[in-house]
């Protein structure tokens, strides 16, 4: 019965921070996980929608509408692969780079919040941990 808690911990867990996220994000427009793709375009410029899909652990199709209201709202452009012409690339704007600037400074005051009664210690701790179970 433990691990069931441990699971539901860890789904209360990211419900929270992402519910956190998209508020703070929603002046930008960028509610409904759109900021989470947004800094990982940032992040990662230049990388396929595959490639983004794999690293966010979402269905291409799910990932194909957010990619379409972040290019609508001028906030990425996608790149016609050089090598595979099926490929597009994704790149973020300035208005993109601008936006990323403030969610960075949001995600990293949230995760201090959430983590300062975590020793050093105890944060590796975790995140060995989760990578495991990750895997």
């Amino acid at each position: 019965m433990t691990e069931f808690k441990i699971f539901r911990q860890m789904g209360a867990v990211s419900r929270q921070a992402t519910m956190a996220m998209n508020e703070a994000a929603r002046k930008y427009e960028l509610e409904n996980n759109l900021f989470l793709y947004l800094i990982r375009i940032v992040e990662n410029e230049g990388l396929t929608q595959s490639d983004l899909a794999k690293l966010v652990q979402v269905d291409k199709t799910t990932l194909s509408r957010a990619l379409r209201k972040l290019a609508e709202r001028q906030y990425i452009v996608k790149v016609v692969g050089e090598e595979n012409r099926k490929s597009k690339q994704l790149f973020p704007t300035e208005k993109g780079r601008q936006s990323y600037q403030f969610l960075e400074k949001i995600e990293k005051e949230y995760v201090h919040e959430q983590m300062a009664d975590l020793s050093a210690t105890e944060q590796t701790e975790l995140l060995r941990l989760l990578t495991k179970v990750g895997q």
